[in-house]
This record gives structure tokens, sequence and C-alpha cells, in this order.
């Protein structure tokens, strides 16, 4: 299962590097309230992704957000779902949920680290899902599922970022 999983993000990531980066309409920069920063969740995720984090970072197009995150995207203002291109084993999503959809959108991304945990994992990313949780901050939404040793460094960026 493991390996026919992995077969198809990488299948879909190769489709998505061939295809060139486009607007898929998630950058919108309207504030809401409650909102702390005036930065969309998917400009979030790329400030994140400037620090090299990742071997070749790819952002998550809708189709694999769909698919592979749980997200309705009728429940989103917009997103960012940032992993490694080389091999899916660390991933940054930060959801800005429309209005009365945090609840929805959180309990999206809770399936998704169910999903992941009832798979076979490498030890390290294994530790890393176990030790991850989705939290709300207004109205985005997060789940950073990374080695411990950049965690905590992203976390304290995040939260500069949505402070602003």
């Amino acid at each position: 299962m493991k390996k026919i999983l992995v077969s198809t993000l990488i299948a879909i990531m190769v489709g998505a590097t061939l295809t060139g980066c486009g607007n898929s309409g998630n950058g919108n920069n309207s504030i809401q309230q409650g909102q702390q920063t005036s930065l969309s969740a998917k400009e979030i995720v790329e400030k994140l992704g400037e620090e090299e984090l990742f071997m070749m970072p790819m952002m998550v197009e809708d189709e694999m957000a769909q698919e592979v995150y749980n997200l309705n995207l009728d429940d989103v203002v917009d997103y960012g779902i940032l992993v490694p291109g080389i091999t899916a084993q660390d991933e940054i999503i930060v959801v800005k949920a429309k209005e009365g959809k945090v609840d929805a959108v959180k309990a999206s991304l809770e399936e998704h680290l169910k999903d992941l945990l009832s798979q076979r994992l490498y030890p390290t990313y294994m530790e890393a899902a176990e030790e991850a949780k989705v939290e709300v901050n207004g109205d985005l939404v997060s789940l950073f599922i990374l080695d411990s040793e950049i965690k905590e460094s992203v976390e304290e960026q995040y939260y500069k970022l949505i402070k602003k």
C-alpha cells in the first residue's frame, strides 16, 4: 500500500513539475475578522519554504490537496502545502478556512494525519508524524510534520509570520 501511495505521490509531483508553476487561485490576500496577518496561507508557506528545508521543495496543487490531504476546497479560502520533491517525508501545511469552516478543515487535516499514522513509515518520519498536531490560530489551520531538528525553527517563524 505504501509503495502505491509513494509511487502515486511521485507521479503527481513529477507531473506538477513538468507543467510548471501556475496561478491556481489560492493567493487570496483578503483579511477576515480574527486573522492576524495580511499574508495568505500560500504566502506563509512560501516564506517558510525560503529556508530551503527540503530537497526540491514543491507546492501541492488542488487535485493532490483533495485526494491526499483530504481538503474540501469548498471549506478553504486558500492554502499552502509544501513537500519535498524527492521524498514525501516532511510536510508544511497551512490552510485559511472560510468563515465557520475551521472545524471542518481541522478535521480534514486530522484525518490526513491519521491516514499517515496507519501506514508503515520510515522510523524518523513516523516519529515526526506521531509528534505532529493540527493547530488553529484564528482562521488558519496548520500541520507541520517535520524532523525535530527543523520543526522548532519552522514553528517559530510561522508564529512570527501570522502575528504581522
